[in-house]
């Protein structure tokens, strides 16, 4: 019978679930993207009212590489 070892992101994902059991490949997937949406929730809109920069992103990229 072949051992399979978790990684160390799915015992520390196990661990702040307070998960007693072991999560399945699914589960964990599920957990990662759900805290990558909960990070990009966070920032979403972080510039939306600056007036010191371009609202187009080309132009503000153009404008940053100018400098």
């Amino acid at each position: 019978m072949a051992v399979v070892k978790k990684t160390r992101g799915e015992r520390e994902l196990d661990l702040a679930h307070g998960d007693k059991r072991e999560a399945s490949g699914e589960e964990l997937a599920q957990r990662r993207r759900q805290q990558r949406v909960e990070a990009l929730k966070l920032i979403a809109g972080i510039w939306a009212d600056r007036a010191d920069i371009p609202r187009d992103g080309l132009e503000y990229q153009r404008m940053l590489r100018s400098e």
